[in-house]
Parts: structure tokens; C-alpha cells; sequence
């Protein structure tokens, strides 16, 4: 695909699909935070402090999650 091509898909509308093939899926969280990237809006984008904060503080989260209990 030719970039004009994608230009003009992802102006109609077009977003890739959740990426669920693969050894490890795409959590949904950060599917959705993909999609409000490409908002149409500059203004309703998320900036990239957010999304750092956003990723640094989940990845936090989940390695808790998987941490060993004595």
C-alpha cells in the first residue's frame, strides 16, 4: 500500500484492528489508547506525557500483579 493510499484510508475512518495474532496479544487498554491517538482532533489526542504516565504506571501495575506472594 502506497502512502497516499493510507492517508486516504485513515482519513475515512479506517483503524487496524485490535493485533491479536502473535506469541503475546495487544492488551485491549493499550488498543484503546492507540485508537485516541489517530482522533481526528489534535485537541482530543492524548500528549505524550500523558501516554508515558499512562504506560509507565500500568506497566507498575501489572508486574505487581505477577509478583510471587510468600
Amino acid at each position: 500500500m502506497k502512502n497516499k493510499e493510507v492517508l486516504s484510508f485513515v482519513d475515512k475512518g479506517y483503524r487496524m484492528p485490535l493485533p491479536t495474532d502473535g506469541p503475546i496479544p495487544c492488551p485491549e487498554v493499550y488498543y484503546e489508547h492507540m485508537l485516541k491517538c489517530w482522533d481526528r482532533s489534535p485537541e482530543e489526542r492524548p500528549t505524550f506525557a500523558y501516554l508515558q504516565d499512562f504506560f509507565t504506571n500500568y506497566m507498575s501495575y501489572a508486574e505487581r500483579r505477577y509478583e510471587t506472594i510468600d
